[in-house]
C-alpha cells in the first residue's frame, strides 16, 4: 500500500531553520503517525513537506519517502504556497491513497484526487474558521473551502466525538463517511523525565510549576491565562513554552505581574523534561482538536486545567474544567490546585491511566489501518 501524506509543514519535527512561526500539533500528530505506521510493513508512506536551508529535497528511510518543496514566507502565505507546492509535486507521484491533515492540504488532496483517481482520507483537526487571529472575511473563506473540501472527502477522520459535533453545528452537517480515531500517545516517553534540571534552569526553587505548552496564537487563549496568573497572590513559576506572533504582546502583559513570575522559554526539545518539573498543566484554548500537548501532559501524570471546549477531561476527575474566555475560573482552578497536592495528584494518575487505556498509538494504527485497507480494497 502506498500512502500519500499531505498538509505537514515540517517532517521530521526539527529541521525548521527558516521559518520564524513554529510547528504545532498537526506537524507532532503527523509525525506520530507516520513512524506509527512506519512499523508495518506492507505500507509505504510517501510524506510532502517543506525545504529548509538544511534540509535535501528528496530522502528515503526504509519505507518513508520524504519530498520537500519550496515555499514562501509569512503568517498568510506559508501554509497556502506549501500546500500548493505540495500538490504540484505529487502529480508526478505514484500513490493508492492520500491522507490530508487540515482544510487546505485536503482541499488540494480532493483535485488531486479528481485527477489522479485515488481515495483520499482527511483528518480535520479542528476547523479554521473558529481561529480568532483571523478576520470574518478569512473566516468566511475557510467556511467555504471546508465545506467543499470535507464534503468531497471519501472519508473525513475526526479527532473526537466533541470535535464531530462542533463540526456538525458551526459547518451545519456532517461528511457521508467519517471515522472518530483519537491520537495516538506514546505514553512511556512521558513516563519520566529530568524535572530538577528545568527547576535549576529557570530558577524555580520548591515553587509551584505552572505550565503552557503551544504555540502563542489567540486560539490558545494565553492572554486569560495571564490575567488569571496576575491575581493570584501564592510564589508559583508559570512557564510558556513554545513561539509565535503572540510573544511580544503576552510578554508586554504578563511585564504587569511579580518579576521573573512567568518565563517565556521559547521553542524546547525537552518536553518530556519540562513535564516533569511541572505540577498544574493548563491549556486556555478557546478552540482545539485534541491537542497533542494535552495528552503529553495527561501522560506525564500531571494535574490540567483546560476550557470547556468538549477536550477529553473528566472534571475533577481527571482534571479540571472551566469555562473558556474566563480568567476569574481559570484562577480559581489553579489556586486550588496549588493549595491541594493531593488532589493534584490523584487528577494525575487518573489522566495517565486514561492516557494509557484510550490513546495508545497501537491502538490507533490500527483503526487507520483498517480505514485505508477498507479504500484500497475498492
Amino acid at each position: 500500500m502506498k500512502l500519500l501524506t499531505l498538509g505537514s509543514k515540517e517532517y521530521p519535527i526539527g529541521t525548521n531553520t527558516d521559518d520564524p512561526l513554529p510547528s504545532g500539533g498537526i506537524e507532532a500528530y503527523v509525525q506520530g503517525l507516520v513512524n506509527s505506521l512506519s512499523k508495518i510493513k506492507k505500507i509505504e508512506i510517501l510524506i510532502i513537506t517543506r525545504r529548509f536551508s538544511t534540509t535535501s529535497a528528496h530522502e528515503k528511510n526504509r519505507n518513508i519517502e520524504i519530498f520537500r518543496v519550496p515555499w514562501v514566507k509569512g503568517f498568510f502565505f506559508r501554509n497556502i504556497s506549501f500546500n500548493f507546492m505540495a500538490f504540484l509535486k505529487a502529480l508526478r507521484l505514484d500513490f493508492e491513497i492520500i491522507h490530508a491533515h487540515g482544510p487546505i492540504s485536503t482541499f488540494f488532496g480532493v483535485i488531486l484526487s479528481m485527477i489522479k483517481r485515488t481515495p483520499i482520507i482527511a483528518t480535520t483537526h479542528g476547523l479554521a474558521l473558529k481561529q480568532p487571529q483571523y478576520n470574518r472575511g478569512i473566516k468566511r473563506l475557510f467556511a467555504m473551502l471546508e465545506r467543499f473540501a470535507y464534503s468531497s472527502a471519501d472519508c473525513v477522520i475526526f479527532l473526537s466525538e466533541e470535535e464531530k459535533e462542533g463540526f456538525r453545528k458551526k459547518l451545519g452537517f456532517l461528511p457521508d463517511g467519517y471515522k472518530i480515531i483519537p491520537p495516538g500517545m506514546d505514553s512511556t516517553r512521558f513516563a519520566s523525565g529530568d524535572g530538577q534540571k528545568i527547576r535549576e534552569k529557570f530558577d524555580i526553587g520548591d515553587n509551584v510549576v505552572i505550565t503552557f505548552i503551544g504555540r502563542l496564537i489567540a486560539v490558545k487563549g494565553l492572554k486569560y491565562l495571564i490575567e488569571a496568573a496576575n491575581r493570584i497572590q501564592e510564589d508559583f513559576k508559570l512557564l510558556i513554552v513554545g513561539d509565535g506572533p503572540q510573544r511580544e504582546e503576552l510578554i508586554d502583559q504578563a511585564s504587569k505581574s511579580r518579576p521573573n513570575r512567568i518565563v517565556f522559554t521559547g521553542q524546547r526539545t525537552d518536553v518530556p523534561d519540562i513535564l516533569a518539573a511541572t505540577d498544574i498543566f493548563v491549556l486556555p484554548s478557546l478552540s482545539e482538536g485534541l491537542p497533542t500537548a494535552l495528552l503529553e501532559a495527561m501522560a506525564a501524570g500531571k494535574a490540567c486545567v483546560v476550557t470547556d471546549i468538549g477536550l477529553p477531561v473528566w472534571d475533577k476527575k481527571t482534571g479540571l474544567v472551566v469555562k473558556k474566555e474566563d480568567s476569574e475560573e481559570l484562577r480559581a482552578a489553579i489556586k486550588r490546585l496549588m493549595s491541594d497536592q493531593k488532589l493534584r495528584n490523584d487528577l494525575g494518575k487518573n489522566a495517565r491511566k486514561d492516557v494509557i487505556q484510550n490513546y495508545d498509538w497501537q491502538r490507533v494504527i490500527d483503526r487507520y489501518v483498517e480505514v485505508f485497507t477498507g479504500f484500497k480494497a475498492k
